[in-house]
């Protein structure tokens, strides 16, 4: 979401596009939301008025978090990336796309393994969906 508020042109705002088109689901977890308004108003308060617009768009495929869950995620991620992957798993989601190397994509290989969900950044999950 960061990504997509910042860039009208990156690979983040064409999956969400995508996303509004019907090419994919998008589903997001309210707290992915507040830690990305959070971010931005600090870091980019200029993409707020995108951010908000994006988010008030998504609003309908917001994905509740369970606790056993977000607890089950951090056995595989740190505890503050739990939610993420929490709200993936939740979703059912086959990608959990993100540019988050560091806590999520360097996980990858151990998420996929436990949880059949492939990490990806936005422009490995519109070239795989080609």
């Amino acid at each position: 979401m960061i990504a997509a508020a910042l860039s009208e042109k990156g690979a983040a705002r064409e999956l969400i596009r995508k996303g509004f088109r019907g090419d994919f689901v998008i589903c997001i977890s309210a707290k992915v939301l507040e830690e990305a308004e959070r971010n931005l108003a600090v870091r980019a308060p200029e993409a707020l008025p995108d951010f908000h617009l994006l988010r008030g768009l998504l609003s309908t495929k917001i994905v509740r978090l369970s606790e056993p869950t977000v607890s089950a995620a951090a056995r595989i991620v740190s505890a503050k990336d739990a939610p993420i992957l929490a709200g993936a798993v939740q979703a059912r989601a086959l990608y959990l796309a993100t540019y988050d190397r560091r806590h999520l994509l360097d996980h990858a290989e151990s998420i996929s393994e436990s949880l059949a969900i492939i990490v990806a950044t936005p422009d490995e999950v519109l070239r795989a969906e080609r």
